[in-house]
């Protein structure tokens, strides 16, 4: 049959017009990406681990010779849930809101979370327009 030669390597595969000769047609004429595969070859290995081609290695990803930034980012460890801060307000409670403008303005809690960034929160005006990403020093009482 004829040869097709790869530009990537100097390895020569049989020609895809053959397919159906090699039995690599599913039915219905559609082709069976496995069975040629196999064909040519390159059919995965009948293997329980697989490789994904990876390394056990840690990877320096930040450039310093600390192999724990390949797992920590290069930054300092995240805070656990005893270091965040608690918020001072409470869902459902009224309070002011500073407005660009400089004036206050009335809200209610909807929601108050802890982040690393400190206490965030979510309120809802008066006239219904909800806001989030508050920070607590944006609020008073």
């Amino acid at each position: 049959g004829q040869q097709v030669q790869s530009q990537a390597s100097s390895r020569t595969f049989p020609a895809l017009d053959g397919r159906a000769k090699r039995g690599g047609m599913a039915a219905g004429g559609e082709v069976d990406l496995l069975a040629e595969a196999e064909a040519l070859g390159v059919a995965p290995e009948e293997d329980d681990d697989e490789d994904l081609g990876g390394t056990t290695d840690q990877c320096d990803l930040a450039g310093s010779d600390d192999p724990g930034n390949a797992t920590e980012g290069g930054g300092p460890p995240p805070p656990d849930e005893h270091t965040l801060v608690a918020p001072r307000y409470a869902v459902g409670q009224q309070v002011q809101v500073l407005r660009d403008s400089g004036s206050y303005a009335s809200c209610e809690i909807l929601a108050a979370d802890r982040t690393e960034m400190g206490p965030m929160y979510a309120v809802r005006f008066t006239d219904g327009f909800v806001q989030s990403l508050l920070r607590e020093e944006e609020l008073a009482l």
